[in-house]
């Protein structure tokens, strides 16, 4: 095989792996991300990295059938790695789901601009503040890290290794996102508590609809009070993703 030919291979293999990678990433996956953009990002990426990563791609299968199940393992392994990182954000997002629902405000819906799903303002917003959080945690660079990393390894495209690991990221996000409301769970749990104790000492009054406006306004405050923990929630939800994407990757 020429030297040209393999140096084509390996852009080609490597240009496939990162697409797949960012089209399922946060950020650059996102439909507001213009095409133009993408594009140029993924050819960017795959130039300045296809020479180094050269050594650790091997060489190009001699029929189509190889060449289809080379890009099928290019393809996995991108999807994995972007789903993975974008999973961490989502953590976000459903902890502001379940505040949205606990203040009041499960009902206004308001159209996300980078996945174009509709969803409460508190989600919105947590989603967009961990957006930002990925970046100034330097989110990005640890991704692409470890996108070049995931080429000193070998993917093992088992469907029950994917399926364990896959589901055990979902369960660390609905735990975390769990953790990242239980603020707002809390104190919506003592003030309905409240309202009950009221409603049940002067049944006239409807203590539920006259303490909304209350519950909302606590509700607000505690939500303040937890923008903090975003920060360390997208930290833990990174590391969660890669300690995940562990058993996928077994060293050669």
């Amino acid at each position: 095989m020429s030297s040209d030919t393999a140096l084509l291979f390996s852009f080609a293999c490597v240009f496939v792996r990162c697409s797949a990678m960012l089209l399922t990433s946060p950020l650059f996956g996102a439909q507001t991300t213009p095409l133009q953009v993408r594009v140029l990002s993924t050819l960017a990426i795959s130039g300045a990295l296809t020479v180094v990563l050269q050594p650790h791609i091997g060489p190009a299968p001699a029929d189509l059938y190889g060449l289809g199940a080379a890009t099928l393992q290019e393809a996995v392994a991108g999807i994995l790695l972007g789903s993975f990182v974008n999973l961490a954000l989502q953590a976000a997002q459903i902890a502001g789901s379940l505040m949205d629902t606990q203040v009041g405000m499960g009902m206004s819906q308001v159209l996300n601009p980078i996945n174009g799903v509709p969803g409460g303002a508190i989600a919105q917003f947590k989603f967009m503040l961990a957006t930002v959080v990925f970046l100034c945690v330097d989110g990005h660079h640890q991704m692409l890290a470890a996108f070049a990393r995931s080429y000193t390894l070998a993917p093992t495209l088992s469907a029950s290794v994917i399926a364990g690991s896959f589901v055990s990221m979902l369960g660390s996000m609905c735990l975390l996102a769990v953790q990242i409301a239980a603020p707002v769970l809390g104190a919506s749990l003592v003030v309905d508590a409240a309202l009950g104790l009221i409603n049940r000492a002067v049944p006239q009054m409807p203590a539920m609809l006259v303490g909304l406006p209350a519950k909302t306004a606590i509700g607000l405050a505690a939500v303040g009070l937890v923008v903090p923990a975003i920060a360390g929630g997208v930290t833990t939800g990174l590391q969660l993703a890669f300690d995940n994407l562990a058993p996928i990757f077994a060293s050669r």
